[in-house]
C-alpha cells in the first residue's frame, strides 16, 4: 500500500469511529483510481456504503430506536464481513468504535419514563455498547443496575455473564449462564454474547446441527451435558417443586403429537437434567436416579450416551 493509500485509510477510519461514514467513504474513493487494487481500501469502501444504505433516515425515530436500530444493523454487518477475505482490523475496530459510540448515546438520550422495565432495559443496551466499546467493569456495572431495577430477567443474567467471562470471573459467569439458559433460553439474543465460554459452547452446539429457536433451547442442555455449565447451586424447597411441575406438563406436551418436539424434547432434557443434578448432590435414593436415566435414555437415547461418555472422560 503506497504513502497515499495509508494517509487516506488512517483518515477514514477516524471518521468513521466519529460516525461520518458519508466523508470517509468520499476519502476512500478519491484515493482508489490511484490504487485500484489496493483491497483494504474497496473493503472499507463497501462497509461505508452499508452503513450509509442501512441507516438512511435513521433521525426520524425515536432516541432508543435509533440505537436499536445500530445494534441490530451491526448484527448483520458482522454477516456481511464473512464474506470478504481477511478485512483490515483496524478499520473494523473504526466501525465497531463509531457504531457503537453512536448508539450509546443514542440510548442515554433515551428517557425511561420512570419504569422500572425500561429503566431496566436502557441499562441493560447501554451496558452492551459498553461491553462492546471494551469497558468491561462499567458494562458490568449497569448490567447489575438492570438486574436490581428489574431482577431475574434471562437476557440480563445471560448479559451479566458474559461481563463476567470477560472480566476474569469465569466461575460466577457459568452459575449466571446456566440460570439464563434454564428460565427463559429464548429470550436470550445470542448475538449480543462475546465471551469465549458462551461462544465456544454455542459453536458447539450449532456444529451438532442445531439453529433458531431449537439452538437456544440445546445450549442449556448441552451446557450441562458437556461440562460447560459445570457450577451447580442447591435448590429450594419450591424451585424443586416447580421442576417437578414443569417436566409433568412438558411430558404431557410431548405426548401431543400436535406439540413441536424439536422445542420440547431440549426442554424437558434441560429439565431431566436439573433434577438429576439435584438428586446427585442431595445424595437421593440409586432408584430415583436411576428412573430419571431411563427417562433420558427413551427420550434420546444419543444424549443418554453422551451423557455417560462425558462423564466416564471427567473421572479419568
Amino acid at each position: 500500500m503506497d504513502s497515499q493509500s495509508v494517509q487516506a485509510l488512517a483518515k477514514a477510519q477516524a471518521l468513521i469511529e466519529q460516525g461520518d461514514c458519508v466523508q470517509a467513504k468520499i476519502v476512500l474513493e478519491d484515493a482508489l483510481p490511484a490504487d485500484l487494487d489496493n483491497e483494504d481500501l474497496s473493503t472499507a469502501i463497501s462497509f461505508c456504503a452499508f452503513w450509509i444504505e442501512n441507516l438512511e433516515n435513521m433521525e426520524k425515530l425515536t432516541a432508543i430506536e435509533q440505537g436499536e436500530l445500530l445494534i441490530s444493523q451491526w448484527n448483520r454487518f458482522i454477516v456481511l464481513i464473512k464474506q470478504f477475505l481477511n478485512p483490515s482490523e483496524l478499520t473494523l475496530y473504526a466501525f465497531k468504535k463509531g457504531i457503537y459510540t453512536k448508539a450509546l448515546d443514542k440510548f442515554l438520550e433515551a428517557d425511561d419514563e420512570n419504569d422500572p422495565k425500561m429503566r431496566a432495559e436502557l441499562c441493560r443496551k447501554t451496558g452492551l455498547c459498553k461491553k462492546r466499546l471494551g469497558d468491561y467493569e462499567e458494562a458490568l456495572e449497569l448490567l447489575n443496575k438492570a438486574n436490581s431495577e428489574f431482577p431475574g430477567q434471562a437476557v440480563i443474567l445471560a448479559e451479566r455473564a458474559d461481563c463476567y467471562d470477560l472480566c476474569g470471573e469465569t466461575k460466577l459467569a457459568k452459575i449466571l449462564f446456566r440460570e439464563a439458559f434454564f428460565q427463559d433460553s429464548e429470550s436470550i439474543e445470542l448475538d449480543n454474547l462475546d465471551s469465549p465460554l458462551i461462544r465456544g459452547l454455542i459453536d458447539r452446539v450449532q456444529q451438532q446441527g442445531y439453529t433458531g429457536r431449537p439452538l437456544h433451547e440445546w445450549i442449556g442442555a448441552y451446557g450441562i451435558l458437556m461440562g460447560v455449565f459445570n457450577i451447580k447451586r442447591p435448590l429450594r424447597s419450591q424451585e424443586i417443586g416447580r421442576l417437578k411441575q414443569d417436566i409433568y406438563a412438558k411430558e404431557s406436551e410431548y405426548k401431543d403429537p400436535s406439540n413441536d418436539s424439536e422445542l420440547i424434547v431440549p426442554r424437558l432434557l434441560n429439565l431431566y437434567l436439573w433434577l438429576l443434578d439435584y438428586y446427585l448432590l442431595s445424595k437421593e435414593s440409586i432408584n430415583k436416579i436411576n428412573e430419571l436415566l431411563l427417562k433420558i435414555k427413551l427420550l434420546d437415547p444419543a444424549i443418554y450416551k453422551e451423557y455417560f461418555s462425558f462423564n466416564e472422560q471427567k473421572g479419568r
